[in-house]
């Protein structure tokens, strides 16, 4: 049996090259090569391994003996540097890169966006399936680095993500054309100019924080894509088509357009009528429902449904429009604690003239809610269940009625502000509050 002092046994070593590889897929590439000072095996393993994941924060220095563009011009040359050295016949997986781009630094900054777009060009003529491209927008002198999508030409390519990323017109065409097996597109804090992005190809689109163009509408037309995040689109309108493929949808439009009103939600919940699971949350302008409108269509497959605080306002408008046209929901989520500090008024206007609905199918419905939320309570009173009537009479929030013939769905998780453990609470007009967390 070894003691605590004896040398310690090479486990690694021994193991085939794909498992080492993985192990190293979890080191970024500088860390990767400096492996190669382990031992004779490990010394050119670096030259082969699938993955590349550079980050220009690892040659910044703590101590101000290089400033951040000598820092950065040592990052570029060892990427470029690992990129001529790797083993010429090895495919590449994927390319992870962390990127900044400053006006401080003596290479103008259509030659730093080159050198990126080079680095991903490389990855794509080796067989890269994922490029992942995070570009750093910490301090005020940093820009989003320009896309050359003409260097996107690869049958093998199937995933992007890009943050902070300028995409200039034509961007979405080449990708329809250069890239037909890409199936999964991520974009946050980029800009978008083109007009369509159109695609046969993706399943699984995620927009998030993202500039579209004021001069024109941009439509998305993804017929087979399953899952779909658009969050804050900000500038222009954003017009969903071709959406009868989406399964799970999670939506917020943005809280600073003054274009988007009633309409344009109407529109969005009409493209979406066919999901399974929705998450639906508004932080815009104030809306006016006129006339008792049908905010939404029938969403006959609808089974998971996840709110915000916003559904509530007009005496629980959004939200009996959403349950009276959701005849096989089984679980509503309502986040009341979701963008509460966005959320200081009413967002919408309206009035019901039939506030019952049935929901056959409905199991549970879980609030999540600050504690003392004064809306938890009238959410409570909001589900309670008509044997006679065999439907849900929604009263209003001060004047509901605990008669022993409703039954109720509804189960608390309070969260407490700063804390990331939740209370959960499961409330039954029998027992009343019984804790279970």
């Amino acid at each position: 049996m070894a003691t605590a002092d004896a040398p310690g046994i090479d486990m690694l070593t021994g193991l085939p090259e794909g498992v080492l590889h993985r192990i190293m897929s979890f080191l970024t590439l500088r860390q990767a090569v400096q492996t190669c000072v382990l031992s004779r095996r490990w010394r050119n393993l670096w030259r082969s391994m699938p993955l590349i994941n550079a980050d220009y924060k690892q040659f910044e220095v703590t101590e101000s003996e290089v400033g951040d563009c000598e820092a950065l011009a040592l990052f570029k040359r060892f990427v470029n540097r690992v990129l001529e050295l790797r083993d010429p016949v090895a495919s590449l997986d994927k390319l992870c890169l962390w990127y900044s781009i400053s006006d401080d630094n003596d290479d103008d900054t259509d030659s730093q966006d080159a050198v990126a777009n080079r680095w991903i060009s490389h990855a794509l003529q080796k067989k890269a399936r994922v490029v992942e491209l995070y570009v750093d927008l910490v301090f005020a002198d940093l820009y989003p680095l320009v896309i050359d999508h003409s260097v996107f030409t690869s049958s093998y390519l199937t995933k992007i993500l890009f943050s902070n990323v300028i995409l200039g017109d034509g961007f979405f065409k080449q990708l329809e054309t250069g890239c037909p097996t890409l199936e999964d597109l991520s974009f946050h804090n980029c800009v978008i100019s083109d007009g369509e992005i159109s695609s046969q190809t993706l399943k699984v689109l995620a927009i998030k924080d993202t500039n579209f163009s004021m001069e024109h509408k941009t439509s998305i037309s993804t017929p087979s894509v399953t899952s779909l995040t658009l969050w804050s689109p900000m500038d222009g309108v954003v017009i969903l088509k071709d959406m009868a493929s989406v399964v799970t949808a999670s939506v917020k439009p943005s809280v600073f357009s003054d274009e988007f009103d009633v309409r344009g939600l109407c529109q969005y919940l009409w493209a979406l009528s066919g999901v399974k699971n929705l998450e639906f949350y508004y932080l815009g302008e104030k809306l006016t429902i006129e006339s008792n409108l049908q905010l939404c269509p029938k969403f006959n497959n609808l089974v998971n449904l996840t709110l915000g605080r916003w559904c509530l306002d007009a005496n629980f408008y959004a939200l009996i429009v959403f349950m009276q046209n959701s005849p096989r929901l089984e679980k509503l989520t309502l986040k009341l604690n979701l963008f509460r500090y966005w959320q200081t008024s009413q967002r919408m206007i309206g009035e019901h003239t039939e506030r019952s609905f049935t929901c056959g199918h409905l199991k549970f419905v879980e609030v999540i809610c600050s504690e003392n939320d004064p809306l938890a309570n009238h959410v409570v009173d909001f589900f309670r269940y008509d044997l006679c009537s065999d439907s849900y009479q929604t009263l209003e929030p001060d004047a509901a009625s605990r008669a022993s013939n409703f039954l109720d769905l509804v189960h608390m998780i309070y969260q407490r502000i700063f804390s990331s453990c939740p209370i959960e609470k499961s409330y039954s007009f029998w027992d009343g509050y019984t804790y279970i967390g």
